[in-house]
């Protein structure tokens, strides 16, 4: 096709490049939007930059445009068949694919979105329709974190376990004895089993205050090391002063 910015392949040939579009028969004329992002939905988006960047070099090395008009030509191209899928009934057979395809062009038009350098603007009915959806979709997002946060509510206490003032690295002491204990009938396995030590950390600061006083996390963070087996040079022992309880099996 003379009049299309994109790199077609043969008639009744095979593709050149992966990236060409076309069907091997057929018309093509003024169907070549449909064909560029019939390929898009074959390729996916992990290759959409490369895919967009083979036509855009085709069309300005051959002098059929600029790379303004070429990148103008694609957004009008995507904004349209994301109108037109949206207008789609959610009755429709065909509705499964056409989430599928929009999803995609939708990532795609936010690609296009972050390389624009040529001053383009969607029509404002298309920006607002955009907005309404991301809008709709935010409020779905913070409906959930707000049920979430509802939940994890009941688990919440403002109140704190007070450890007498001088003693914050006894109770350290004991939880770090509380990690080590392994469980008799379990060939030693560990009773605890923390993800990371921080947790350790963050319990006590969320749960203990020392005195009057709430704890920071830097003042513990060296003494609960990622890896005991080589804590590296910031970890600190606990001073044998400090070590008045024992537990033992």
């Amino acid at each position: 096709m003379k009049d299309t910015y994109f790199k077609m392949r043969r008639p009744f040939r095979k593709r050149q490049h992966r990236y060409d579009i076309g069907s091997p028969v057929g018309f093509w004329n003024l169907y070549d939007d449909n064909h560029f992002l019939a390929r898009l939905y074959q390729i996916g988006n992990d290759e959409q930059e490369a895919f967009y960047g083979y036509h855009l070099k085709y069309a300005v090395s051959n002098g059929k445009c600029t790379e303004a008009e070429f990148y103008t030509h694609v957004r009008e191209i995507v904004a349209d068949h994301i109108e037109a899928l949206r207008k789609e009934s959610p009755f429709s057979r065909n509705h499964g694919r056409n989430r599928a395809n929009l999803k995609m062009l939708r990532v795609f038009r936010d690609y296009l979105i972050s390389i624009n350098a040529y001053g383009y603007l969607d029509p404002v009915d298309i920006t607002i329709t955009r907005y309404n959806s991301e809008i709709n979709e935010l409020k779905k997002q913070l409906a959930l974190k707000e049920q979430l946060l509802k939940d994890m509510k009941v688990f919440e206490t403002d109140q704190k376990i007070r450890i007498t003032k001088g003693y914050l690295y006894t109770l350290v002491d004991v939880i770090q004895q509380l990690g080590e204990l392994r469980l008799p009938d379990k060939d030693g396995v560990r009773l605890l089993r923390p993800s990371t030590e921080m947790v350790w950390v963050k319990l006590i600061c969320r749960y203990f205050q020392h005195g009057d006083e709430d704890i920071n996390q830097q003042t513990l963070r060296s003494y609960f090391p990622a890896n005991k087996d080589n804590p590296g040079t910031k970890y600190r022992p606990i001073q044998d002063k400090h070590k008045h309880f024992r537990i033992q099996p």
